[in-house]
C-alpha cells in the first residue's frame, strides 16, 4: 500500500512595491511629496508638505504614482528650458 500524495505548497511571489512618496524637486526634502490618484475624477495630484509645491495632471486607469511624479519633473524641466530660451543672457550667467 502506498501513501497518500501530498499537496505541494503554493509559492506566492511578492509583487514589487511602487513608491507613493518622493523627493521634492524644489526643496529637496526626502519623502515630502505625496501622490494622490483619483480614478473617479481622472486626476492625480502631487503635493509637497514642506514647501507647498503642487502639480495636477489627468490620468487613466493604468497610471501609477511614479508616472505622475516623472510627468511633474518633465514639466519642471520644460518650464526651465522655456525660461532659458526667453532669457538667453540670464541663463548663461546663471541668473
Amino acid at each position: 500500500m502506498g501513501r497518500r500524495a501530498k499537496k505541494q505548497k503554493v509559492v506566492t511571489k511578492k509583487r514589487p512595491v511602487v513608491a507613493t512618496k518622493f523627493k521634492c524637486p524644489f526643496c529637496n526634502h526626502q519623502s515630502s511629496v505625496e501622490c494622490k490618484i483619483s480614478n473617479a475624477e481622472a486626476r492625480a495630484k502631487l503635493d509637497c508638505r514642506v514647501c507647498g509645491a503642487s502639480f495636477s495632471t489627468p490620468v487613466h486607469h493604468l497610471t501609477e504614482p511614479i508616472d505622475v511624479f516623472y510627468e511633474w519633473l518633465d514639466a519642471c524641466e520644460a518650464a526651465k528650458n522655456k525660461q532659458a530660451a526667453a532669457d538667453p543672457l540670464g541663463a548663461a550667467l546663471g541668473r
